[in-house]
């Protein structure tokens, strides 16, 4: 009894066996497993992710530039440069006056000057800041002077460097002008320095 059971279970388990090897070999080769479509939920947004092509034709906006640079050279506060030993041989100079919240900024981004220069003013006359070219497209002189007027140094810079120039003592105010423009007027170390305009009010914060 049991050993006919047992064969019985035995034949019934063959049958089945043979059903799945039918079954697999007829199912068709390389069939595609249907895939079920995907819906993006209602909080998706299209174009969230850039594509390269995106990417490549990125274009960076305009290097930042002081506001004062927006003012005509002709509306612009001036300085007068008097030589040392020549009283009469004056030159007189547009300067642009930015915030001090600017300075880091200073003529940086600007690719020319059209006649004017720009002041740093300082006025407890204690300035030690240092002045570098960094994305400053063109060459540059720079005059410091002190709480008397006079100017303590003269120096040239190069665009686009960054060497960092500062006098040896402290100084009321930084004026930057065109490269050339001091020894075209022969300004140099001595030389007398004046406001045409008040300074110490048009400096804004």
């Amino acid at each position: 009894m049991r050993r006919r059971a047992w064969v019985t279970l035995a034949g019934f388990v063959a049958v089945i066996a043979a059903g799945a090897a039918f079954g697999v070999a007829s199912a068709p080769r390389g069939a595609a497993r249907p895939v079920p479509s995907v819906s993006p939920s209602a909080s998706f947004t299209p174009g969230f992710i850039a594509s390269p092509t995106a990417l490549a034709t990125f274009t960076p906006g305009p290097e930042p530039t002081a506001i004062t640079g927006a003012t005509p050279t002709e509306r612009l506060p001036l300085v007068r440069f008097t030589p040392t030993g020549s009283p009469f041989a004056m030159a007189v100079l547009p300067v642009e006056v930015p915030p001090t919240s600017e300075y880091g900024i200073g003529l940086s981004g600007r690719r020319s000057l059209e006649g004017r220069g720009m002041v740093f003013y300082y006025p407890d006359g204690k300035g030690n800041a240092g002045f570098w070219m960094k994305d400053t497209h063109i060459d540059l002189d720079i005059a410091f002077v002190d709480l008397s007027m006079k100017v303590v140094a003269v120096m040239q810079m190069k665009a686009d460097t960054e060497t960092v120039h500062r006098p040896s003592v402290p100084y009321l105010a930084a004026i930057e002008a065109p490269s050339g423009y001091y020894a075209a007027a022969g300004v140099k170390e001595g030389a007398t320095v004046a406001f045409l305009f008040d300074i110490a009010n048009t400096v804004q914060r």
